[in-house]
């Protein structure tokens, strides 16, 4: 008993002195002056008789000279320095110094206890360790900024043109080819040190003969250039001679000249270290789409609105939005041009839809949280909407198509544009992400008073007709297609027949538009005939009959597939010439190519590239996202790095550690979410677990906060998706060019594919979050699998 009430004492005083430690420090320099019992005499009043003895003795003990010798080599951090202070022997670091002038300089430049014990007390050390092991973990985690944007070379533009160019003076007049063509000047290329004429050598000028080339010249001309260097190029073995412009050069040449280049940067590959660049990031952007789970949807205008031309459809993204189709599920026209309303306004928003029940029938209803909140029936949706287990929300996020990305890509593809009228009618691109599954099962707090929903979210069968476009690879059809307009007739009776437009043909079915579908009454098979391709009451089997649009489908029945298909390949395989420009899977791949030159511009968020590496955090490759992104919040963007300890570092670690993205490397965890507190007052960031944000108590505060517009929630969703194939749709075409100048980059660039594993999508989903956190509205807890 004894030793336990001497132990609770010598626990008293201490919580005493933590109490009073700023009283104590006011109290040292009047010690140091003998006023201690003047300055305690000052807070009598306020101190019981037992705190009063206890300060004044701490006051006491801390201000008394000692001779302790000050060792802290055992947790320094730094190189320990051997000195002496007031003549004790002291091994300190440079921390410790610093600690021991500033505390000398409090006790009157003595050394005191207090002295002594401030030195050596290692929690002076802890402050510091921690900012050093915040600055390691900042600096483990950033991770190198690209923008969607094509890379702007500006006046370093330079292509690489098929052309040759000569000059009497320069190798004997022979037709040396280019290196590059820049605004300052060309590089010829030579295969050893060039022949250049004395005189010529000496005045540096040259004169060089051009060939016809359109869009730089109308006929043979020549241009005066003068010699600057010549080097060995060891990339490409071969001699590269400098020549820039004349001085004399008119100034309306090189303006031309110079048009030309911007003109041509699309048509030709670029000199070689730009054409580099330029491959990299197109790999890296279309890797990022070839695994993006968001859906792009073009847009374009239809009778004066806005509505879905096509829908660009690849494997990843059909996978991830398995009970999402934008065909079925995409809103009515009515609901859309709502949608749409709100989306020109945010750029984002989020679709709710399902199947309430009404007391005549059940009623299919599509509405956004935007308006379900400004009406007051986010509630009793989410509680209707969830009896009926036919939830569902896709998050939209819209983006405007600049006529630029439109122009680059019918140049990269060598499209003209006349051709493909749809396409130059795309302005808008809407992404689609069905989210269902991580927004998991909604609860609500307390049911309101039931309301009648708006009849304009009603859906209807209004729907707007897409255009599924997928990769030949995806694509089901075996047989080529080709794109006709002749005029065919279908046989309905002995002497009757229907009038009907051919509109694209194999040699195994094919499609027709029936001029009057009403007055055709179909069996199973029905005899065709047309008259261009002389094939007379050719026997079909129905696929498919569309009565209000007159859209009929035939297939050849399996008897006379191998009769009358080998005649349909024989007329296709003689008659080339008019049957190739018809191939419809051309036109398809033409298409393909396009829309994703758009898609790879436009991301719908922020991406990371992840890597082969051994250590888990130097995976993180490459972040590429907007400039006006709003992904990266509560962080942003710091010069060309993106700091993302905020998102992955462990937050209790005491060096660079990534649980979560361990796990999602590992495939045992696709989605996740991160979350992060700011409040309005300072703008302090909290961070807060994903466990607690989705179904603890904090959830209760947090919503409390928000209703009170005293805080705001961030809610970022990661989902990893792992790279399944070495190599995307276009890969080979990025290739092309510049396996035309160096075979040793395109094999390493080729071999570069391999590395990477994963691709991480980093969105932002706070707004809906806010509004389910304002209703009271939380996510059911799942019981873990048995």
């Amino acid at each position: 008993m004894p030793n336990s009430s001497i132990k609770k004492s010598s626990n008293d005083e201490a919580a005493i002195i933590k109490k009073y430690k700023v009283l104590i420090d006011k109290l040292i320099p009047l010690q140091h002056e003998n006023r201690l019992l003047e300055g305690l005499n000052k807070f009598s009043a306020k101190l019981p008789p037992r705190v009063r003895n206890i300060v004044k003795e701490e006051v006491i003990r801390v201000t008394s000279l000692t001779d302790a010798v000050a060792d802290n080599s055992e947790f320094a951090k730094f190189p320990i320095l051997k000195f002496k202070h007031f003549g004790i022997p002291m091994r300190l670091d440079k921390v410790g110094q610093q600690i021991l002038a500033r505390e000398t300089s409090r006790f009157d430049d003595r050394y005191t206890v207090g002295v002594f014990e401030s030195v050596m007390n290692s929690e002076h050390y802890q402050s510091h360790i921690k900012k050093e092991q915040q600055q390691k973990i900042v600096k483990a985690f950033k991770v190198e900024s690209q923008t969607f944007k094509d890379i702007d070379f500006a006046t370093d533009l330079a292509i690489r043109p098929n052309f040759t160019v000569y000059s009497p003076e320069f190798e004997n007049g022979k037709h040396c080819p280019l290196s590059a063509l820049s605004q300052q000047g060309m590089v010829i290329q030579t295969k050893r040190q060039p022949v250049i004429e004395a005189e010529s050598l000496s005045t540096k000028i040259l004169v060089f003969t051009f060939p016809k080339v359109a869009g730089l010249n109308d006929g043979v001309m020549d241009v005066k250039f003068e010699l600057q260097a010549s080097h060995f190029n060891k990339d490409l073995l071969v001699t590269e001679t400098h020549f820039k412009f004349a001085d004399d050069t008119p100034e309306l040449l090189i303006e031309q000249w110079i048009q030309y280049i911007k003109s041509a940067a699309n048509h030709f590959p670029l000199e070689r270290e730009l054409e580099i660049e330029r491959v990299l990031q197109n790999l890296e952007r279309d890797r990022i789409f070839a695994n993006s789970p968001w859906i792009p949807v073009f847009l374009g205008s239809n009778n004066g609105q806005l509505a879905p031309l096509f829908e660009l459809s690849t494997p990843q993204n059909k996978e991830y939005n398995k009970y999402f189709s934008v065909t079925q599920d995409l809103p009515t026209k009515q609901i859309f041009q709502s949608l749409l309303k709100e989306l020109l306004l945010h750029k984002e928003t989020f679709l709710l839809s399902g199947n309430i029940k009404a007391k005549s029938e059940d009623v299919n209803v599509a509405v956004t949280h935007r308006q379900l909140a400004k009406t007051g029936l986010m509630k009793q949706f989410i509680e209707l909407a969830t009896q009926s287990e036919q939830l569902r929300v896709v998050q939209l996020r819209l983006q405007t198509i600049k006529e630029d990305h439109k122009n680059t890509a019918f140049e990269i593809h060598d499209m003209t544009a006349s051709d493909y009228p749809d396409l130059t009618n795309i302005s808008h691109l809407l992404f689609c992400k069905d989210v269902t599954d991580w927004v998991g099962n909604l609860k609500i707090g307390e049911p309101e008073p039931f309301k009648p929903f708006p009849k304009v979210i009603i859906k209807d069968k209004s729907k707007w007709p897409i255009q599924l476009v997928m990769e030949s690879n995806s694509d089901r059809r075996l047989e080529p297609r080709y794109s006709m307009n002749s005029s065919a007739k279908i046989k309905t009776g002995l002497f009757s027949q229907v009038e009907a437009t051919l509109n694209d043909l194999s040699a195994k079915g094919l499609s027709l538009t029936v001029s009057e579908p009403t007055q055709l009454q179909l069996d199973d098979t029905v005899k065709i005939s047309i008259k261009d391709l002389k094939l007379h009451s050719h026997k079909y089997e129905v696929v498919y009959f569309d009565k209000t649009k007159g859209i009929l489908r035939l297939k050849l029945p399996k008897e006379l597939v191998k009769s009358d298909s080998k005649k349909l390949k024989q007329l296709f395989h003689s008659n080339t010439k008019y049957f190739k420009p018809r191939d419809m899977s051309i036109k398809q791949s033409n298409i393909y190519r396009f829309l994703w030159e758009l898609s790879i511009r436009n991301q719908a968020c922020a991406s990371i590239l992840i890597t082969n590496n051994r250590f888990t955090i130097d995976r993180l490759k490459t972040i590429y996202h907007k400039q006006d992104c709003n992904d990266l919040k509560p962080f942003s963007a710091l010069g060309n790095e993106v700091p993302l300890h905020g998102f992955f570092a462990d937050k209790n670690a005491q060096g660079p550690k990534s649980t979560i993205l361990d796990k999602m490397l590992r495939n045992s965890l696709r989605d996740a979410h991160v979350v992060h507190i700011e409040r309005s007052k300072d703008q302090r960031i909290i961070f807060v677990e994903e466990e607690e944000f989705l179904h603890g108590k904090v959830r209760n505060q947090i919503s409390e906060l928000i209703t009170k517009k005293s805080a705001e929630a961030y809610v970022s969703h990661l989902i990893a998706i792992r790279c399944n194939e070495q190599n995307t749709p276009l890969t080979k075409k990025r290739l092309a060019e510049i396996s035309k100048i160096d075979l040793d980059i395109y094999q390493k660039l080729q071999t570069m594919q391999q590395g990477y594993t994963h691709v991480m999508y980093l969105t932002n989903v706070s707004t809906f979050h806010n509004v389910l956190l304002r209703f009271g509205i939380y996510p059911e807890k799942q019981s873990p699998p048995e």
